[in-house]
C-alpha cells in the first residue's frame, strides 16, 4: 500500500479522470504466458493523466509490469496496462492498487470488474473475485487448454482405480 503520493503526482490531481471500472484477463500479457500473468486495465482521460497514473503505479507495488495504450480509443480514452502475477495474493494486490487509487481521485466510490469470460460488470469485492478469476497457473491452464484438461481426467480416472 502506497504509504505517501508520488512527488509527481499529488491528491486529487486524477480527479473524475479514472473510470470506476477494471478490467481483469481480458488483455493478453506482452511478458510472460496467461497462465502466469493477469492483466489488469484501467480506462483514463487523456495521455497525460495515463502517464501519471502509470507511473504511480510502477513506483508503489510488485508489479511485472505497467504501460500506456500507444493511443487513444475512438472516444479519446487512454488505456493503462497493469501486469501482476498470477497467485493466491492477485485479490490484494488488486485491492491495494484500486484502494489508493481514491488517493489521487476522490471520486472514485464503488469498484466494478469485467473479467474473461464474465457476463456484465461485477461489484468488486472478493467473492466475485474469486469466482470469476482464475488465480492459480494450474487451473487457468486446465481451463484454457483441452489437451491439459484432457490428460488431468485421465490421471483422475485412473487414481479411482
Amino acid at each position: 500500500m502506497l504509504s505517501e503520493i508520488n512527488e509527481s503526482i499529488q491528491y486529487n490531481d486524477l480527479r473524475g479522470l479514472i473510470a470506476p471500472l477494471v478490467s481483469i484477463d481480458q488483455y493478453k500479457s506482452k511478458l510472460g504466458k496467461d497462465e502466469n500473468v493477469a492483466v489488469v486495465a484501467f480506462k483514463i482521460k487523456d495521455k497525460d493523466p495515463a502517464a501519471d497514473l502509470s507511473q504511480y503505479l510502477e513506483s508503489g507495488y510488485d508489479l511485472l509490469d505497467v504501460d500506456i495504450s500507444p493511443g487513444p480509443d475512438s472516444d479519446g480514452i487512454y488505456t493503462v496496462f497493469v501486469e501482476v502475477e498470477r497467485n493466491a495474493k492477485m485479490f490484494d494486490t488488486i485491492d491495494s492498487m484500486l484502494n489508493d487509487i481514491k488517493q489521487v481521485d476522490t471520486d472514485l466510490e464503488g469498484w466494478a470488474f469485467m473479467a474473461y469470460e464474465t457476463d456484465g460488470v461485477l461489484a468488486w469485492n472478493k467473492e466475485n473475485f474469486e469466482k470469476n478469476v482464475i488465480t492459480s497457473s494450474y487451473d487457468y491452464v486446465l481451463k484454457h487448454n483441452p489437451e491439459a484438461k484432457a490428460i488431468s481426467e485421465r490421471i483422475q480416472f485412473l487414481n479411482k482405480y
